[in-house]
């Protein structure tokens, strides 16, 4: 910045400065007061409507706010509930439908354990069983999480898909609510 405009400011800070000593020295004690008063008392309403009632207002707002949003959110819990997958009596049968519907039917054993499941395959076509690994479980709260599987038989040089044996652990998904 130029030396003569900051000096223009500084001057012009100084002559008002001066003028408002002035003033103050001018006023009676009793004026003063009354002035200081007047400064206490409009800081002090800037203050509470600034920084004070705005958050109040937030605060009222969400405590009518809060019982509504969690009525709605057990409502919408209990539409998913009984949207979602099948519920633990039928859960084996529908992972066998699935199972066949993915080709891979005469293929496994599906064994129950606690909390997740034990699939043994045996000749599996490969790319159904993956397909359906990839794609099946997450729609029954399951994640795989163990899989040992290996080919069996040679390559086939026609471009045929291989068959896979082996196992497949899947248990219950982090966060998935167990249906009632």
């Amino acid at each position: 910045m130029n030396k003569a405009f900051i000096n223009g400011h500084r001057n012009r800070w100084r002559q008002l400065s001066s003028q408002a000593r002035l003033y103050w020295q001018s006023l009676a004690p009793r004026e003063r007061q009354l002035v200081l008063a007047m400064a206490a008392g409009v800081s002090g309403l800037l203050v509470w409507f600034v920084l004070i009632q705005p958050p109040l207002q937030k605060i009222d707002f969400w405590r009518l706010e809060t019982p509504r949003l969690r009525t709605q959110a057990q409502t919408l819990d209990g539409l998913l509930q009984g949207l979602g997958g099948p519920g633990a009596g039928n859960l084996e049968s529908a992972l066998r439908s699935s199972l066949d519907a993915g080709g891979l039917a005469g293929h496994y054993q599906l064994q129950s354990l606690a909390g997740g499941w034990l699939l043994t395959f045996d000749d599996a076509p490969a790319d159904g069983l993956v397909g359906w690994l990839l794609g099946n479980p997450p729609l029954f709260t399951l994640e795989v999480v163990e899989a040992r599987l290996q080919r069996k038989g040679p390559a086939e040089p026609d471009g045929t898909t291989g068959k896979l044996s082996g196992t497949v652990r899947m248990d219950q998904a982090l966060g998935a609510k167990e249906a009632s």
